[in-house]
């Protein structure tokens, strides 16, 4: 038996600059980093003489003898690519829902693909099970899904993502100075909206958006570069809010059908607890928003959110990994 533990990631800044349609004509950056909960995959081999050949257990279970029948779209293909002559029992536990911005179907596309590769024994480097995810669910699947979410998932901690021309990535680590870390966990709170959405729907139309929109995307990777200019300088961890803020402005405008009056409300009940900025993390619909606070004031924050379900922010030094082989 294989097992894989593979972190969910907030995005901070850049989302949409990501996306294929973009960097490779621009280039993009973002802001990400992994936290402490996570996407558990486990698969074993089932025996010849057993009535079935696949069996695969998430939110529903299904067993069949026939590959295409399975539902599950990310283990229907990860099997005929990585697996197609194995018989095999996968079973799927995520620490948070689905579907809620955290990117947890780039999540669940990485850590199955370690555990594919690892049960025939074959090793992976990050970058390539990064490339591997990308491909997986973008041409495989293709789904309308940007790519930092299978960086920030295998590579774990908080990074600066680059993404160039070419198709290439590089992964900049931003160093915890002064306990930069522990500041960022003092200061974030996640909110759930207990809305599920599809994301590859929702950012079909982003992508659409963004022809037409390099003023706005200008903008986007200028809020981007001052972010990240506080990260790595130690500047004014307060001023991170503003341009969350800003960043969350510029989501709206690009495909306002995406944030609805639910997810405003959330926003603004957010802010009037004390937050000094917000954003609904993903490609909007639902999910999880993410606030900014002033330093210790989580506690009374959580309080004053008490009517939703909130969650406080640890940060995951480690990507995607094998825990039981």
């Amino acid at each position: 038996m294989v097992i894989t533990k593979t972190p969910y990631r907030v995005s901070l800044f850049g989302g949409g600059t990501d996306f294929p349609d973009w960097y490779r004509k621009f280039g993009g950056e973002v802001l990400s980093f992994a936290i402490k909960k996570y996407c558990y995959i486990s698969i074993k081999n089932i025996s010849i003489y057993s009535s079935h050949k696949y069996k695969v257990v998430y939110s529903l279970t299904e067993v069949t003898n026939d590959l295409d029948q399975i539902r599950h779209p990310a283990v229907r293909e990860g099997i005929r690519k990585y697996a197609s002559d194995a018989r095999l029992e996968i079973h799927h536990f995520g620490d948070l829902p689905a579907r809620s911005g955290v990117g947890s179907s780039s999540a669940f596309a990485v850590g199955l693909i370690l555990a594919l590769h690892n049960l025939k024994k074959k090793n992976l480097s990050k970058i390539s099970l990064a490339q591997e995810a990308i491909y997986l669910e973008q041409v495989d699947l293709k789904e309308n899904v940007g790519s930092q979410d299978q960086i920030a998932c295998t590579y774990g901690g908080f990074n600066k993502i680059d993404f160039k021309k070419n198709g290439e990535f590089i992964v900049n680590p931003i160093p915890n100075k002064k306990n930069l870390y522990s500041e960022i966990e003092m200061r974030t709170c996640l909110v759930y909206s207990n809305i599920s959405r599809n994301s590859s729907d929702i950012s079909k139309k982003l992508v659409q958006n963004l022809q037409g929109n390099n003023l706005i995307m200008n903008q986007n990777q200028k809020i981007t570069e001052s972010a990240a200019k506080i990260f790595f300088n130690q500047g004014n961890l307060d001023d991170i809010g503003n341009l969350l803020n800003e960043n969350f402005k510029i989501k709206v405008t690009l495909n306002p059908d995406a944030y609805t009056d639910a997810l405003k409300e959330i926003y603004n009940q957010g802010i009037k607890a004390g937050a000094l900025g917000g954003k609904v993390l993903g490609a909007g619909g639902g999910g999880f928003l993410l606030f900014w606070l002033r330093r210790n004031e989580l506690v009374d924050f959580r309080s004053k959110m008490s009517n939703f379900q909130t969650f406080p922010v640890e940060l995951s030094q480690t990507g995607s990994e094998l825990i039981v082989v």
